[in-house]
């Protein structure tokens, strides 16, 4: 038995302040809101995350680039009751951490706002090479890292 085909559509983030993860993936990226909703807790029982019995509530935004279903991200803010803060060290990478790589059309604009938007830049913005064609193979790039303001890791690339 083979497994399935898949796409991976989009990837979600726990964010501290909604509001202000909006305004970097925006502000960064020029990401635009999908979707915004309200999540009551005790409706998906099993999610594991804050205090059991669930209760209360989360705002959920889904925010996407250029193509119209895939390449999204979720940002979550536990609202009611609020997460405790986290309980790994933000901005060093280690077993559970998550990547997000994203291209971009002007990686030299989007590192200049990374600090302006709240974010800190890892790596600065240098020439290099990326896995990027369809065989997976490297192309040559602009690229940097970074982290946003909830210390996600981001890698950022500008195909040539």
């Amino acid at each position: 038995m083979s497994a399935p085909e898949s796409v991976l559509r989009r990837a979600t983030t726990f964010v501290a302040d909604l509001e202000r993860a909006k305004r970097f993936y925006s502000g960064v990226f020029g990401l635009s809101v999908y979707a915004e909703l309200t999540v009551a807790m005790e409706r998906i029982p099993f999610f594991p995350v804050g205090p059991r019995p669930r209760g209360g509530s989360a705002k959920f935004v889904i925010m996407r680039g250029q193509d119209p279903l895939i390449g999204m991200i979720g940002l979550m803010e536990m609202r009611d009751p609020p997460l405790d803060p986290p309980n790994h060290v933000l901005r060093r990478l280690g077993y559970g951490s998550v990547a997000l790589v994203l291209s971009t059309s002007d990686a030299e604009a989007a590192a200049t706002a990374v600090p302006n938007f709240g974010g800190q830049m890892v790596m600065p913005l240098t020439e290099g090479r990326n896995l990027g064609d369809a065989n997976g193979g490297f192309l040559p790039c602009k690229l940097f890292m970074a982290f946003d303001p909830d210390g996600t890791f981001l890698e950022v690339f500008e195909p040539e």
